[in-house]
C-alpha cells in the first residue's frame, strides 16, 4: 500500500511516485515523529497528500483501518508503532521484493 506512493529507486515504478523513498527514514526521521506523521499526517502538513485516516485510535493503541494481512489478525499490540519499526529495519531487498507485489510498482501499473 505505501509503495504505491513512495519512490523505490526502481525507475519504472518511480515514475508514478509522489512521495519520498521509505528507504531514507531510518536516515531522515525520528521513530517518534514517524509515528505521530502516519496517524495523523494532516495535523503536522495540512493539505499533504498522505492519507490520513489509515489507522483508527481503539482505547490507547492505533490500529490499521484497513483489511489486515492474515498474519497481524490476532496481534494485540499498536499497529502503528509496529509500522515505524519496520519502516526503520526495512532493506533495500525486502523493499525490492515488495514493489512488484503494490499496484504502482507492478508492469501493469
Amino acid at each position: 500500500m505505501c509503495l504505491k506512493c513512495h519512490a523505490t529507486g526502481d525507475p519504472a515504478h518511480d515514475r508514478t511516485a509522489t512521495a519520498p523513498n521509505l528507504l531514507l527514514s531510518r536516515d531522515r526521521l525520528r521513530p517518534a515523529w514517524t509515528g505521530r506523521w502516519i496517524t495523523n499526517p494532516q495535523l503536522i502538513a495540512p493539505g499533504t497528500a498522505m492519507p490520513s485516516g489509515l489507522f483508527r485510535r481503539v482505547n490507547d493503541q492505533w490500529i490499521f483501518s484497513g483489511q489486515l494481512p492474515l498474519a497481524l489478525r490476532n496481534y494485540t499490540g499498536d499497529h502503528a508503532s509496529l509500522v515505524v519499526r519496520y519502516l526503520f529495519q526495512l532493506s533495500p531487498e525486502e523493499q525490492r521484493m515488495l514493489v512488484g507485489r503494490t499496484p504502482a510498482g507492478s508492469a501493469a501499473g
